[in-house]
């Protein structure tokens, strides 16, 4: 009798495997860094921003940077890439960047759901009053 049960513990087990049959499911996306800048107008100063999603069923943490969408808030101040490449535009400043999941990389959890994360990136210019003095730190 007792190896029947570990037969059908085992026969459950491997029925459902890591996570009970309940889809992959991204519950938290970060981006990094939170913060980033260049000083100078102008200049084409660039910054490679990452994505990385939290999953569950099963727990895991992955880099998603390529599979995100990026936007750039204030597209004077600074563009971004969809491989989340942040090059400074023509104008000072602060912009939200933006990295955006939505189906199938957060999984089936609801018709028009996303995951979105933000950082900032600062254009500074000392010579300009009106501008950012400095590039703030996380």
């Amino acid at each position: 009798m007792r190896k029947m049960r570990w037969a059908l513990l085992i026969a459950v087990v491997m029925a459902f495997p890591l996570g009970c049959g309940h889809p992959t499911t991204m519950v938290a996306l970060t981006v990094t860094p939170t913060t980033a800048g260049v000083v100078g107008v102008g200049v084409g100063g660039q910054v490679q921003f990452k994505a990385t999603g939290q999953f569950v069923n099963p727990s895991k943490i992955v880099d998603v940077t390529n599979q995100v969408a990026w936007s750039s808030l204030v597209t004077q101040v600074v563009t971004v890439n969809q491989q989340g490449l942040a090059t400074s535009g023509e104008s000072c400043g602060v912009s939200v960047i933006t990295a955006t999941a939505s189906e199938p990389l957060i999984g089936n959890v609801g018709v028009g759901a996303i995951v979105a994360a933000t950082a900032s990136f600062t254009v500074a210019n000392p010579s300009d009053p009106s501008c950012p003095q400095t590039i703030p730190t996380s």
